[in-house]
């Protein structure tokens, strides 16, 4: 059995890499605020955690995060690969975002999803809906 790596994005190219998985399993919307310019930013900047997963030499998973502001962090992107699901992987790389999310400084993480189950098991909590939306917050 191969292992799961977990890495942040070091480089430009790992960047569009996994922007490229990302928006092959979510789609492209709201370009302005998720497009590869807003990501490659935040990427320069070095300020929020980028981190995704590796195995068989292949992207399965990936937590992209933006600074709200100094102790706020939104989760905008959560991808896993469909025939990497239900394995744990993404459970992981959240506490490897997670840790280094504290380690940069930031106090809580949010984020959007109609998915609730995933979130509530990772200690994530609903603090308001919002357009069919739950919104889920975790103090770190």
């Amino acid at each position: 059995m191969s292992t799961v790596n977990m890495k942040e994005i070091q480089t430009e190219q790992e960047l569009k890499e996994v922007l490229e998985f990302c928006y092959n399993i979510l789609g492209t919307n709201n370009m302005e605020l998720y497009g590869y310019d807003a990501w490659h930013k935040r990427f320069e900047e070095g300020l929020q955690p980028l981190v995704y997963a590796m195995k068989d030499e292949k992207i399965v998973s990936a937590i992209l995060g933006r600074a709200e502001n100094q102790d706020s962090l939104v989760i905008g992107f959560v991808a896993c690969h469909e025939n990497y699901r239900k394995q744990g992987i993404t459970k992981t790389l959240l506490s490897y975002f997670e840790d280094l999310a504290r380690k940069k400084g930031f106090k809580y993480i949010t984020l959007g999803s109609e998915e609730d189950a995933f979130y509530e098991k990772c200690g994530y909590q609903v603090i308001f809906q919002i357009h069919d939306q739950n919104i889920f917050q975790k103090i770190l």
